[in-house]
């Protein structure tokens, strides 16, 4: 039966096992959860007629980010292994704990995925799933796309991004992140312990998405997520289509370590209502308002006030708030970088 899903232990895992032009859904087994369920990554592969070069697709690092997961389950309704040249491997849900408690965190460890890589094999459930995708998916791929959101509790404007590597590696993941489709591609200095990291150290060109979120999944947002995907899938060669290769209209680099983490910018200063004063990807000038944060009873506990100009890249919608939570991030725009 084409849609029977087959268990393979995560190790036994080969995309050259699958037949050319056939489509597999697959089950790649980590670990057992102490509830008994498998810890797995739930697997989707469909393998051209011709030899081509490979796309790994995951969604789901952080259990709260719905776009990917939709996005890779259509993408891979809508291939045809016949006209296909290499393969494509999509994981909807990489961290299953995660998204069955609806978190960002794994439920059993309350570790974030995206800071852990390459993991462990004999850690947390967390850790083995970072080093299962690290030792068991990385390693049989040509580019790795990381798909994200801003989850449950903040919005973002769409970017696709890459941690900027010198040389035909760096170039390879530009390219790539401009393939994608969308009006904003960021490159950063990166951090440690994130996916892209892990297939830096091998070599491997990799981007991320960030896609709106707000514990949404909306038509729109779905829809430049599949495009955006089958737009790598052309650049890569795997299936016959265009894909931009011109600049968008936002293409900054910047390459300090540490400069694309969105959850350490305006920390709230204090616990309550956070209550903007800005949207997503509105132009605000250092020093504006962002928003407040207020006690229950309605008295205003405290100002947040833009650290630079820019725009809102990122904000928080779910007004709930305690001390330290990121509020806002400001992405501040060179000089040229776009109206």
């Amino acid at each position: 039966m084409p849609d029977e899903t087959v268990r393979v232990p995560v190790a036994e895992f080969s995309v050259q096992r699958v037949s050319p032009g056939t489509r597999r859904r697959l089950r790649l087994a980590i670990d057992r959860l102490p509830d008994g369920q498998d810890l797995a990554f739930p697997t989707l592969v469909a393998r051209g007629r011709a030899p081509g070069k490979t796309l790994l697709v995951t969604g789901a690092v952080h259990g709260d980010e719905y776009e990917g997961i939709v996005a890779i389950q259509d993408v891979f309704a809508q291939l045809d292994p016949a006209v296909m040249r290499g393969a494509f491997v999509g994981v909807p849900v990489t961290n299953g704990p995660a998204f069955g408690a609806a978190t960002r965190e794994g439920a059993w460890d309350h570790q974030n995925l995206a800071r852990i890589f390459p993991g462990r094999r004999d850690g947390t459930p967390s850790e083995r799933i970072a080093h299962a995708y690290a030792t068991h998916l990385l390693t049989q791929t040509d580019l790795l796309l990381d798909m994200h959101s801003g989850g449950n509790a903040y919005a973002m404007h769409p970017l696709a991004g890459y941690q900027v590597q010198p040389g035909d590696l760096g170039r390879i993941q530009r390219a790539a992140a401009i393939a994608f489709g969308l009006d904003l591609v960021w490159g950063t200095g990166g951090l440690p312990g994130r996916s892209l990291s892990a297939a830096g150290e091998r070599g491997l060109p990799a981007i991320y998405v960030e896609m709106p979120g707000e514990g949404r999944c909306r038509p729109e947002d779905r829809g430049a997520a599949v495009q955006g995907i089958s737009n790598v899938l052309a650049f890569l060669g795997i299936l016959e289509g265009t894909y931009p290769t011109d600049p968008p209209r936002y293409l900054i680099e910047t390459d300090a370590p540490g400069s694309g983490h969105l959850q350490v910018d305006h920390l709230s200063p204090t616990s309550g209502l956070f209550v903007p004063a800005v949207q997503v990807w509105d132009r605000v000038a250092r020093g504006q308002v962002l928003g407040q944060v207020r006690d229950p009873d309605g008295t205003i506990l405290a100002e947040v006030p833009a650290a630079r100009a820019g725009r809102v890249l990122f904000l928080r919608t779910l007004p709930r708030v305690v001390s330290g939570d990121a509020l806002a991030f400001v992405l501040a725009l060179p000089k040229g970088a776009g109206p």
